[in-house]
C-alpha cells in the first residue's frame, strides 16, 4: 500500500496542518490538504474520498478539488462517510450557501458529487481498496478508518481521545502493517484536550496500552505552536517504533 501524506499537523511543514492522506494514488484518507498538495493532473485521478468528520481541517480542500476539475471530462467525486457526516456536509458544506450544491450540478441525473452513507464496522470497497469504519471519540461523529488492500492493512484513529472500540477492532486485524493516531496538546493543556477530544503524549501512552499488535505507530496532529514540546513528550514515553509523520513523504506498507 502507497500511503502519501498531503497535510498533516507535526509534519515538517507544520503551517500545512489539513489533515489529508493519499492512498494507492487515486483514494483521499480525508480532504484538509488536497487540492494544496496535488497538482491539477494529480488531481484529477482523485475520484473517491473518505472522510472521518466534519471538521474542516478535514474537509476544506473538497470544494476546491471539485472547482478546479468540474470541467474536465468525465470527472466526477465520490465522498464515503458515516450517516450523520454526510448529513453534516449537506447541511453545513455543500448547501448553496456555504459552496455550490454538486449533488445536483450540473444536473439531478448526473451530478458531480455523490455522497455515500457507510456502515459502521462492515467492509466496503472504494477504488481498489477495503475500508471499515469505526466510531472513536471526538467532539463530533467521527470514526477511525481499518484500511486494507492486498499488500496488508493499516489502521488510522482520525481526531480522537481516549477511546475503547477502535482498539477492539484494530487489535483483530489480520496483517496489520502500521498505525496512525493523533496527539494534539501538550501535557499542559490536558484539560484542553478532554474536552474537545483530542491525545497529549500522556494519554497517548495510556492509550498504546490497549494496542496489542508490533507495528509501527506513526503520529499527526501536534498544534504548531506546541511542536517541540509534545516531541519531547513523546520521546519520554520510551517506545520503539513510534514517531511522527512526515508531511509530503509516501510510505510503503
Amino acid at each position: 500500500m502507497k500511503f502519501r501524506v498531503l497535510g498533516c499537523y507535526g509534519g515538517n511543514v507544520p503551517q500545512h496542518g489539513m489533515t489529508s492522506f493519499l492512498v494507492n494514488g487515486r483514494v483521499c484518507l480525508d480532504a484538509g490538504w488536497v487540492s494544496g498538495a496535488l497538482s491539477l493532473r494529480e488531481q484529477v485521478k482523485v475520484k473517491d474520498v473518505v472522510i472521518s468528520h466534519s471538521h474542516l481541517d478535514h474537509t476544506c480542500s473538497l470544494p476546491f478539488l471539485i472547482d478546479n476539475n468540474f470541467s474536465a471530462p468525465g470527472f466526477e467525486l465520490r465522498i464515503y462517510a458515516i450517516p450523520e457526516v454526510i448529513a453534516s456536509m449537506k447541511d453545513h458544506l455543500f448547501n448553496n450557501h456555504t459552496w455550490p450544491d454538486f449533488t445536483s450540478l450540473p444536473n439531478d441525473l448526473t451530478p458531480v458529487l455523490k455522497l455515500v452513507e457507510v456502515p459502521l464496522e462492515k467492509p466496503f470497497a472504494v477504488n481498489g481498496i477495503t475500508l471499515r469504519a469505526i466510531k472513536v471519540s471526538h467532539l463530533v461523529p467521527t470514526t477511525g478508518f481499518v484500511v486494507e488492500d492486498k499488500s496488508g492493512a493499516i489502521a488510522y484513529s482520525s481526531d480522537t481521545g481516549p477511546t475503547e472500540r477502535f482498539w477492539k477492532i484494530v487489535n483483530k486485524v489480520e496483517n496489520l502493517k502500521a498505525l496512525i493516531v493523533e496527539t494534539s496538546f501538550p501535557n499542559e493543556l490536558q484539560d484542553l484536550a478532554n474536552v474537545s477530544g483530542h491525545l497529549t503524549p500522556q494519554t497517548l501512552g495510556r492509550e498504546l496500552r490497549k494496542f496489542r499488535q508490533d507495528v509501527p505507530i506513526y503520529l499527526y496532529g501536534a498544534k504548531p505552536r506546541h511542536m517541540a514540546k509534545i516531541r519531547k513528550q513523546v520521546r519520554a514515553l520510551k517506545r520503539r517504533r513510534l514517531s511522527f509523520l512526515v508531511q509530503g513523504k509516501t510510505y510503503t506498507f
